[in-house]
């Protein structure tokens, strides 16, 4: 851009020396009019990529921003499955359910030795809970809070082929909240290796 102007500034003067020495006013008007106009377009131009940079600059500041807010927030999901071969169940009492089978833990707040999740940090989650299982007994599964039923599935004993259930929320939890899941009692799920009885959550915003 300097190189440009620099060039045009010296045809400038080449066509007012050129005017001077030959005395063709009238033939060199137009001529140097047009170096004049151009000089004050590229002035603007000029001006305007310096607006430009300084944009750039401030976006480039704010991705940078953005960047380290990112990386500062708690990252939480898991999804796991009973991992059993069959069935588990009925019992003679509510029974938590431990999915054994862990797909994604991101954060370890899933334990897959007793089957419940335990917030990191306060905070808006979501979960869901999915089953299959056969007839010949009903399933009652209920997604509970600190001790409280949240969310519930079932179906009842009937002569109908194998049934699939499920049921998801979303939840504000406190540090420390644990959620899991309790097959209720006189009933039962299955599963197996494609992993069709699943629990699943993750963090949608720390607050």
């Amino acid at each position: 851009m300097r190189l440009t102007i620099a060039a045009l500034l010296l045809l400038c003067e080449y066509l007012i020396f050129a005017s001077a020495t030959t005395g063709k006013d009238s033939e060199l008007t137009c001529p140097l009019k047009i170096c004049t106009d151009v000089l004050k377009e590229l002035g603007a131009t000029e001006k305007q990529l310096k607006a430009l940079e300084i944009r750039l600059a401030n976006s480039e500041a704010q991705i940078e921003e953005i960047k380290k807010e990112n990386q500062d927030k708690p990252k939480v999901a898991f999804s796991a499955a009973l991992g059993s071969d069959g069935f588990i169940g009925p019992f003679d009492v509510d029974s938590t359910l431990v999915y054994k089978k862990v797909v994604i833990n991101v954060g370890d707040a899933y334990n897959q030795d007793t089957g419940i999740f335990a917030a990191p940090v306060r905070g808006v989650y979501y979960f869901s809970f999915f089953y299959h299982c056969g007839t010949d007994h009903k399933t009652q599964l209920v997604l509970y809070r600190n001790g409280k039923p949240e969310a519930f599935t079932q179906h009842n004993k009937s002569n109908d082929s194998p049934e699939n259930g499920g049921n998801g929320l979303t939840l504000l939890l406190e540090k420390g909240d644990q959620v899991y899941i309790i097959l209720q009692k006189n009933s039962w799920v299955w599963d197996y290796s494609l992993s069709l009885t699943v629990f699943s959550g993750f963090l949608i915003n720390a607050m």
